[in-house]
């Protein structure tokens, strides 16, 4: 890796509506079919919610499961789940740059684990 490269933030650009549902749909597609049935069933209508503390900011939720909220950072290029602030935003952006089967794994488990 080269650490002196800085990203170029004058270069980014918030992702759009169809940017997001071609993703969900790409990383749907190759999900362990126990985990795309359990997405299925937390999937919602897709939704933009603020980001607080950045003005005009919002991503997208695609899913929701006891309280939190499932989105792509456009920011950090990955999923993340959380619960919204009180008004059913993004307090503050995760970190972390995972695919969605990474949360699927984290949430639900090994698929193949016998139940």
């Amino acid at each position: 890796m080269n650490f002196d490269v800085k990203p170029n933030m004058s270069t980014w650009r918030a992702a759009v509506r169809d940017e997001i549902e071609g993703l969900v749909e790409a990383e749907v597609a190759v999900l362990h079919p126990r985990h795309r049935f359990i997405f299925d069933a937390m999937r919602v209508p897709l939704r933009q919610v603020p980001v607080a503390g950045d003005s005009g900011e919002h991503v997208y939720v695609v899913a929701e499961h006891q309280g939190k909220i499932l989105y792509f950072s456009d920011v950090e290029d990955g999923w993340e789940i959380t619960e919204p602030d009180e008004y059913g935003g993004i307090a503050e952006r995760g970190c972390n740059q995972f695919q969605l089967r990474h949360i699927m794994w984290q949430m639900f488990g090994d698929p193949d684990a016998p139940r």
